[in-house]
């Protein structure tokens, strides 16, 4: 695991996963992909990598099977603020790289991460189109994909944004109205037990302090 975070080796590590990215593009592993799979390899290949190293500090030779589920069960479905198309893409296309880099002897666990990935394919789409799981930036810009905004428009984004927040604020201000009242306290009748189980009546026990 790497011991500090650096832009400059996050950059470094994307180049050479770039350059394998490139070698894998012309193999039979890329070739056997679905037409949508090879076109969603580069993100999927570099947004993994990239996501990897940020968010669980591993770089490709760290790369293991349990920093691998939690960044496609996890980190990406809250981060990446894709179609489902990436996601459908992220197994086959992490499968077929990684037997690719394995039989470059690129990385020594490349079949482990094979097979890791391919058993949690369906999860990840799952995990992905849940919106609870996505972060908050994330369910902005879906949001706004849903209404039609484009999202490289910068005023059409800030111009949906004070929108967003008016919405947000709303749904807040129903869930608060929505909690339920706690309950108004029994009534106690002057001659009833008093509740403090003392035996004698209320008036002449608790309902003394009470008046």
């Amino acid at each position: 695991m790497v011991e500090e975070y650096s832009e400059e080796e996050k950059e470094k590590i994307l180049d050479k996963v770039y350059e394998w990215g490139v070698a894998f593009s012309e193999s039979k592993y890329f070739e056997e992909l679905t037409e949508e799979q090879r076109r969603e390899s580069e993100f999927v290949v570099l947004s993994f990598t990239e996501y990897m190293y940020s968010y669980e500090g591993l770089s490709p030779e760290e790369w293991d099977e349990e920093g691998l589920e939690d960044c496609c069960l996890y980190t990406l479905p809250e981060k990446i603020s894709a179609g489902n198309s990436y996601f459908r893409s992220i197994a086959p296309v992490l499968s077929a790289f990684f037997s690719f880099v394995e039989e470059k002897r690129l990385l020594r666990n490349a079949s482990n991460l094979a097979r890791a990935v391919k058993e949690i394919d369906k999860q990840i789409v799952k995990n992905a189109s849940d919106p609870q799981n996505w972060g908050s930036a994330k369910s902005f810009v879906m949001a706004a994909k849903d209404a039609g905004v484009d999202i490289t428009n910068e005023r059409e984004m800030k111009k949906f944004l004070a929108l967003y927040n008016l919405q947000q604020l709303a749904k807040l201000k129903l869930k608060i109205d929505d909690k339920p009242r706690s309950k108004s306290k029994v009534k106690i009748g002057r001659n009833d037990p008093c509740p403090c189980g003392s035996g004698k009546k209320y008036k002449k026990c608790c309902g003394r302090y009470d008046r």
